[in-house]
């Protein structure tokens, strides 16, 4: 028993030792150096560079060789260039030299002697002449030759504007498991970054017009001649970048005493300075939410760059490189975010997972991504509503379906395609997974789960085997296994997250109230203004006429009650229908709908002198067409005569087609159809005159 018992504490300390393993440890008391010595050239978009590489052993065992990623040589073909959506080029297109990119290694030494090396493609190997031991320490120098090529990937230069990122020989990763280097390339599709936190010290030599935007903190600037020598530092990073241009100008911005600086183009016009204030807004806002929902940012300052990068943006040590603005001076977040809206603040997620907590972005990309995806679309839900067009319920459960694919652990190269990829990693099952668990735990555990993670991996690289340690230590062992099961599940379908039938009607009048808002925006008052004024809570009075003629085309009665019915099953809007005679003073300083005959109707003649399409007179005149006023009938929208903070909607009848139509029953649902705002909402008027329609804006 007392055997049993001993047994019992020593399995449970293995567990406990191994779950703080699960993820590839690098020793933060002895971390890598980099000590870089980098000139750009201009002319020829020649970066020079020349890195000491301090490295000490903390793997356990002897290391035979050193391996190094150089991951700019993914850019030297078509066929490996990383892009964010795919490479588009016409058929028999190919790149031009300029839009290739390398680096070429000129010299290694180690311990200041010169050694052979072998680079093959994106992989530089050093053969050492003796195994180095663990905790021995050794100083690598490598001298290279950076080629930036034009364009807008990752990496690239356009005109004076540079994007230095993936760019330098950078340390690869061991696996004590497998006793080998990680050799994988940069993927064409997804990310692939994959390396351990190092220190960075760095002499960047650059025209003195330059704006330097790096990872890290600008240490010191001298001017020398026609060059600027900027000192750079950044501690504890996985990766170091350069963003730079003469034409940015600097916005910032301190939140919970985080430094954040907003790099955007002069050439934006009036608007680009409140364009890039509303995205430094919104970085400061996400960094706040994750601050008090995840954990403190690890770092005191964090950049934002508008670059010429196309197809999104990405994410890099206190770095988010951004692609060009549009004008968003005159956005309102309140009901939906843009896309560069949208992406500023995923790419600040990614400052957690990715930058704090890191992975490997090849083998494992469901880690770090689906996570920010989730995140970003739990950010908009926490900060502006379950239904805002960016949160979970509209970005992660709308979007649930049964479907086989790949797995959540499968890595970049086993997608086809970046359809294939988004299909698991961005749009569908992995986001879910975050949400299956979310309403699995609920909220609180939830967080408390996000929260140990970030504690328990900032600084190293954590695995899918480390987030399900997590999740079984905090929310038990049945949620571990089943959230294990989904990870290996091809089939894998949070049903239970979907959203319920009244969700799904909540998050569809949502989208319409969003639409029409866009509309109006864009087109000033239509037909459809009605039916947003219902949407945002207004009443609407819908004054049914005294005298009509009986069946018909026409049919009052039935267009009422399907007026009334779809406005209340489509968009919950509770129409009230008083009659023409019953209507009080106060009634008419709603927002009105009134049908019926111009010249039977007391409200129509009482207010067609006071509207902008006159139905009394003898002709009908809009915008310079004048249309006889003999079997005329249509809608328009105008403002209230009696209170003009409101509207009224007039569909006026032509009695006569009544009358002579009467046997005609099918077109009582095209007249139903045609002047029904649900449906024809987009002008400010619709008139029919015998077999000719016409629509448009009188103003």
């Amino acid at each position: 028993m007392n055997r049993k018992k001993h047994l019992s504490i020593l399995l449970v300390l293995i567990i406990i030792l191994s779950s703080f393993q699960i993820g590839f440890a690098v020793d933060l008391d002895n971390p890598t150096e980099y000590h870089m010595d980098v000139k750009l050239n201009p002319k020829e978009s020649i970066v020079e560079g020349e890195q000491n590489v301090k490295f000490t052993n903390s793997y356990n065992g002897e290391l035979k060789e050193l391996v190094f990623h150089l991951y700019p040589n993914s850019y030297s073909s078509q066929e490996t260039m990383p892009t964010i959506g795919g490479m588009y080029l016409q058929d028999g297109e190919q790149l031009k030299e300029e839009e290739k990119g390398y680096i070429k290694i000129q010299e290694v030494h180690i311990n200041n002697k010169k050694v052979k090396y072998t680079a093959d493609d994106q992989i530089l190997k050093l053969k050492m002449e003796k195994p180095i031991k663990k905790g021995e320490k050794v100083d690598i120098r490598i001298k290279f030759t950076l080629k930036v090529p034009q364009g807008n990937q990752r990496i690239h230069h356009i005109n004076d504007t540079y994007s230095l990122t993936n760019w330098y020989p950078i340390l690869s990763i061991y696996d004590e498991k497998t006793k080998k280097w990680d050799e994988n390339p940069y993927h064409p599709i997804g990310e692939s970054n994959y390396s351990d936190v190092s220190n960075y010290y760095v002499k960047l030599t650059v025209p003195k017009n330059m704006v330097v935007a790096p990872t890290g903190t600008i240490v010191e600037e001298k001017i020398i001649g026609e060059n600027k020598v900027l000192s750079l530092k950044a501690e504890k990073v996985r990766d170091f970048v350069i963003l730079m241009s003469p034409n940015y100008k600097v916005k910032t911005k301190e939140v919970d005493g985080i430094k954040i600086s907003h790099y955007y183009m002069k050439d934006q016009g009036k608007s680009g300075d409140k364009t890039a204030e509303i995205i430094l807004d919104e970085v400061a806002k996400t960094v706040k939410f994750m601050n008090k929902t995840v954990g403190k940012y690890a770092y005191d300052e964090l950049r934002i760059g508008e670059t010429f990068l196309s197809g999104g943006a990405m994410e890099y040590p206190q770095v988010i490189q951004m692609g060009r603005y549009g004008d968003l001076s005159k956005v309102d977040l309140k009901d939906q975010a843009p896309f560069t809206i949208e992406a500023a603040v995923h790419e600040t997620m990614h400052q957690w997972w990715y930058v704090g907590v890191g992975n490997n972005e090849f083998k494992e990309p469901f880690l770090d991504e689906s996570l920010t995806v989730f995140m970003t679309a739990y950010y908009f839900e926490q900060e502006y509503g379950k239904y805002h067009e960016n949160s979970v319920a509209y970005a992660v459960r709308n979007y649930i379906y049964p479907s086989t694919t790949l797995t959540l652990n499968s890595s970049v190269d086993e997608f086809k395609d970046w359809g294939n990829y988004g299909q698991v990693i961005y749009n569908g099952k992995g986001p879910a997974f975050f949400e299956d668990l979310r309403q699995r735990l609920g909220e609180e555990k939830f967080l408390e789960i996000l929260q140990t993670y970030y504690e328990r991996y900032l600084f190293k690289n954590a695995t899918i085997d480390g987030l399900l340690g997590v999740i079984d230590e905090v929310g038990g062992k049945d949620i571990g296994k089943a959230m294990a099961e989904a990870i290996e599940d091809p089939n894998y379908y949070p049903q239970d997250i979907e959203l319920t039938q009244e969700e799904r009607m909540d998050l569809y009048r949502n989208m319409e109230k969003r639409q029409l808002k866009r509309m109006v925006e864009e087109k000033g008052l239509i037909i459809g203004s009605i039916v947003l004024r219902g949407l945002e809570g207004e009443k609407i009075v819908l004054v049914k006429p005294a005298y009509v003629k009986k069946g018909g085309p026409q049919d009052t009665d039935g267009f009422i009650n399907f007026f009334k019915t779809n406005l209340e099953m489509e968009y919950g809007i509770d129409l009230e229908v008083l009659e023409e005679k019953k209507l009080t003073e106060e009634d008419k300083k709603e927002n009105l709908v009134i049908i019926g005959y111009p010249k039977k109707h007391s409200l129509m003649k009482d207010l067609s002198s006071k509207l902008p399409i006159r139905m009394d007179l003898d002709t009908i005149d809009i915008n310079g067409v004048s249309i006889k006023n003999e079997n005329v009938s249509g809608s328009f929208i105008a403002e209230n005569p009696y209170n003009p903070k409101k509207l009224a909607l007039i569909i006026f009848m032509d009695e006569h087609e009544a009358a002579t139509k009467a046997d005609e029953p099918d077109l009582t649902y095209d007249t139903m159809y045609m002047y029904n705002p649900i449906y024809q909402n987009s002008n400010q008027f619709i008139i029919n005159t015998g077999d000719i329609e016409i629509q448009g804006m009188y103003q």
